[in-house]
């Protein structure tokens, strides 16, 4: 943490001094909120999150451009409460022709983009019932925009699939984004590679024929009265093979001027979730939210709930 709150520090006064970079910035936000969490142990008026973002970019000539990018958060959904830790941190070399980026951040495919449902809930949809869910990674990511509004992507990815006892695993992403008017769609195809250490503690577990493949999908159009997102994500990497089930999810959000509503859904098996949402734009920095969500892991006694309501404030 020390290392950190240096590395912050120093990133924060050439952002002030403008010596070695030539564009920084400081952006970050805060949010309270009352809440009862899936679990029930928060409830109450809580700090739900609080975050502070660093970027800096620095003109190499030629259209090549070089940047960084930190963020160092508190919040007690992802650490201990009361403690921060350094979230996503990047480093990206931008040409004209492509971008390569160096990241330490967390998992996830195309497939949660459909989830578009103004939602802020403490759990969140990541793990809710057990449908998706994120491991911390290192990656390298080649982009290459194609023209005509396609990107293609190359990704490099070590730590595991979306399986909690995997990590020591190699992942290969080849993923593709379109995007003209209204319309959005990504796809990747991924594999993954295990170590001896990986494979044996997935048989210890049962695993003795993991998947070694997964795809993704999204779709989200903005018709104007309403934007409709729907997602896929195949039977996930690290489970025994011809045992797991695909994940479809959903999502809509209606606007109404300043407000808007939506509900997110999302199902894998046995395990579902459902969300539904309001917001209110105070401001283009400032809103307030109300969010409902119940998750069901399909086992007995398995379904829970939560509820927020919420002021958030971005600077």
């Amino acid at each position: 943490m020390k290392k950190t709150l240096i590395a912050l520090a120093a990133v924060a006064s050439l952002a002030t001094s403008g010596a070695a970079f030539a564009q920084a910035t400081i952006s970050g936000g805060v949010g309270f909120a009352s809440i009862k969490n899936f679990a029930g142990t928060s409830q109450g008026l809580l700090n739900t999150g609080a975050w502070l973002d660093v970027a800096a970019s620095e003109d190499l000539g030629g259209g090549m451009k070089v940047s960084a990018f930190m963020e160092l958060n508190m919040d007690s959904s992802r650490a201990a409460a009361g403690s921060a830790y350094s979230g996503d941190r990047n480093m990206t070399l931008s040409t004209p022709s492509f971008s390569l980026t160096l990241a330490n951040t967390r998992s996830g495919g195309a497939q949660a983009a459909a989830l578009i449902a103004p939602v802020n809930l403490w759990d969140g949809y990541w793990g809710a019932g057990g449908v998706i869910t994120r491991a911390n990674v290192d990656a390298a990511v080649l982009t290459v925009p194609m023209g005509g509004g396609l990107t293609v992507q190359g990704k490099y990815v070590e730590s595991g699939p979306d399986y909690a006892a995997s990590a020591g695993t190699t992942t290969m992403v080849l993923a593709a984004m379109y995007a003209a008017g209204p319309l959005k769609v990504a796809a990747g195809v991924n594999q993954s590679a295990f170590t001896p250490a990986t494979a044996a503690t997935l048989a210890a577990a049962g695993v003795t024929s993991p998947r070694t493949v997964s795809t993704d999908l999204s779709v989200i159009y903005d018709a104007g009265v309403a934007k409709v997102g729907l997602g896929y994500d195949s039977a996930r990497r690290g489970r025994q093979d011809g045992t797991d089930d695909a994940a479809i999810l959903a999502g809509i959000t209606v606007p109404a001027g300043a407000a808007s509503f939506g509900l997110n859904y999302g199902k894998r098996g046995n395990g579902s979730f459902n969300q539904v949402g309001a917001q209110y734009d105070l401001s283009k920095r400032t809103n307030v939210n109300l969010s409902f969500g119940n998750a069901d892991t399909g086992a007995a006694n398995g379904q829970t709930n939560e509820y927020s309501l919420s002021l958030n404030h971005y600077f």
